[in-house]
């Protein structure tokens, strides 16, 4: 038997523990999970509590989800972003882009098929 923290806007798995935690008013923010392998950044399904370690997504959920990372890029691709003077980071970050657009190319969408953001050398790379 697990506990977990569920993070509320995202409905992932941010804290794991073996254990209720002493203290009351912490200890409430924790649900039982009958999973015992379930980790950080699993997904709980807001409708039946169930945990999976990926979300199935609709294609309407992942174009939502896809235009949200998009719109998050935006700026490294403008001239006046040290991303742009960087051949390899602006390479990066047209071929994450790219993957973006491509998405979604069937439904349902599962996790696995968003793209990482690529790790960047310049300065504001988080």
């Amino acid at each position: 038997m697990k506990y977990i923290e569920v993070h509320n806007d995202t409905n992932r798995v941010h804290r794991v523990e073996d254990s209720l935690p002493s203290n009351p008013a912490e200890a409430a923010r924790f649900i039982e999970c009958s999973n015992d392998s379930v980790e950080i950044n699993w997904w709980v399904n807001p409708a039946d509590d169930s945990v999976n370690a990926q979300k199935t997504w609709t294609i309407e959920e992942a174009r939502t989800e896809r235009d949200k990372l998009l719109d998050c890029t935006d700026w490294m691709v403008l001239e006046d972003s040290p991303h742009y003077t960087n051949a390899s980071d602006f390479a990066a970050i047209k071929t994450y882009r790219q993957a973006l657009r491509d998405l979604p190319t069937n439904d349902p969408v599962l996790d696995e098929h968003f793209p990482t953001c690529p790790s960047l050398s310049g300065p504001l790379s988080s």
